[in-house]
């Protein structure tokens, strides 16, 4: 059997007195011959968005098989996403929509690997997991949009439009690419902001469309759109399907992880508009790296640059609470407690040396018996090394600890290792460093920089008697993150 599958040509996107939002609407790309014009665009809209948006709401009405959607759901229930993981590991890439002309239904077969595919290359992504929860995210918009979209799935003769805002991630922009890849033409349309992904090749797959200026009105003109130059004229890309022979290869994919570890969905990344790009890999200005001899406090309080304080926002985008978090990973972890990222929607981070808030909601794993979880973002910071398993702490030893106690972003306080409890099972620290709530998930070092532990307790009616989830169990949570 075999497919189609797209293959790029830039063609140029003319400028006209219209608005680029319906110039999209009227413009319909050629199909014949197997090939269809496909645009994917990104159109960043100001003063304007509110009415452009009921526009599109207008049209989504008048026609059928337009689609606007003002925020990509992410409101699975456990139910919906237990059933979406069992689908992935029976059947892998074998979401329940089906189209019903042959030739079609392989090109979307064909391209969701890929998808998939691409989705582990900009991620460097090895973990099953994290595969598993963006195959989940792309079966649930499947059930939910192609259905609005792909009315007729007989015949290539009509083909719909999808436009979206809100703030878009690599998973959501992903998914645009799918409908795009099938015929779909695409249509970002930004409140202020731009897509918030990072990678040129992903960008490289959509053509952003500039706005021009209004002329100022005078009195009996209307107000004509400057005309774009040439050399600036924004380009869209054509897609043509064409013949090819079927691809079966799957992307390897990791191990499952240990039964005890749970993942969750990771809802669309949400990314503050003024998000900079990660940064180039290189070690944190102030970062000091770990010594063969003890430290002295100042050089220690250096680590704060790599312990984060988390802010976790609910549905309606209220931050409900705030923690604190440790930078495990050059690949953007940060280790912290269930506890405190349970019932987020998104969360914030807040760096040392930043004025900017970086945010995500991608919950990579946790697990409530030892109150850990692992968030990842799109930043680099030098990691905190986490003390070897062969290595013991013994009661009396100095510690260092870090994190946000009360919102007091990376107060640092130091103590001893004052004894060792066994909780529900679970190895903890205790220690007599200050600390107060907002300080959980934060870092118990030992004077040589190394991770002992995540602060997780303390108890209100002692003086200084807290606990931190200890550096073994830390290392059986992490696995081969690290």
């Amino acid at each position: 059997m075999s497919q189609f599958f797209n293959q790029f040509q830039v063609v140029p996107f003319k400028t006209t007195e219209q608005h680029p939002v319906e110039l999209f609407f009227q413009k319909e790309g050629r199909y014949s011959n197997f090939q269809k014009e496909t645009f994917f665009l990104r159109l960043i809209v100001d003063t304007d968005f509110a009415l452009w948006s009921e526009k599109c709401k207008s049209w989504q009405k008048k026609h059928s098989g337009h689609l606007y959607v003002a925020q990509f759901s992410s409101q699975l229930t456990p139910s919906q996403a237990t059933h979406y993981r069992d689908l992935y590991h029976q059947k892998g890439l074998q979401p329940s929509f089906q189209f019903q002309n042959m030739i079609w239904n392989e090109t979307f077969h064909h391209t969701l690997q890929n998808i998939l595919q691409l989705f582990q290359k900009i991620r460097n992504c090895k973990e099953e997991s994290i595969l598993c929860n963006f195959a989940v995210k792309l079966f649930y918009w499947i059930d939910l949009y192609f259905p609005q979209l792909f009315i007729e799935t007989t015949k290539m003769n009509q083909f719909p439009k999808f436009i979206c805002s809100g703030k878009i991630g690599i998973s959501e922009y992903l998914f645009l690419y799918l409908l795009y890849r099938l015929g779909c033409d695409v249509l970002y349309l930004g409140h202020g902001q731009d897509v918030s992904v990072s990678s040129t090749e992903l960008l490289s797959l959509s053509q952003r469309v500039e706005q021009p200026p209004v002329l100022q009105q005078t009195a009996g003109q209307s107000n004509p759109l400057f005309p774009i130059p040439a050399q600036q004229r924004p380009t869209i890309s054509r897609a043509s399907l064409q013949r090819a022979d079927r691809v079966n290869q799957r992307p390897a994919i990791q191990p499952t992880a240990p039964k005890q570890e749970r993942n969750i969905l990771s809802r669309a990344s949400l990314q503050h508009p003024n998000r900079t790009p990660p940064a180039k890999p290189q070690p944190s200005p102030t970062a000091p790296s770990v010594q063969n001899q003890p430290m002295e406090f100042e050089q220690l309080a250096g680590f704060a640059s790599s312990v984060v304080m988390l802010k976790i926002f609910d549905e309606n985008n209220e931050c409900v609470k705030t923690g604190s978090g440790i930078v495990i990973s050059n690949q953007g972890y940060i280790l912290t407690n269930f506890h405190v990222v349970c019932g987020g929607s998104y969360y914030g981070i807040l760096l040392e040396e930043e004025t900017d808030v970086f945010y995500t909601d991608t919950l990579v794993k946790y697990h409530p018996e030892w109150d850990l979880a692992i968030l990842r973002f799109d930043k680099y910071r030098t990691p905190i090394p986490i003390l070897d398993a062969s290595e013991r702490l013994v009661r009396g030893q100095k510690v260092v600890a870090i994190g946000s106690p009360l919102g007091l972003f990376n107060t640092i306080s130091d103590g001893i290792v004052s004894g060792f409890r066994d909780l529900r099972g679970m190895s903890m620290v205790q220690f007599t460093a200050p600390v107060s709530h907002g300080s959980s998930g934060g870092a118990l070092l030992d004077l040589y920089g190394r991770l002992i532990g995540v602060i997780t307790a303390g108890f209100d009616d002692g003086q200084n008697l807290n606990l931190a989830v200890d550096h073994n169990t830390i290392l059986q949570f992490v696995g081969n993150l690290l």
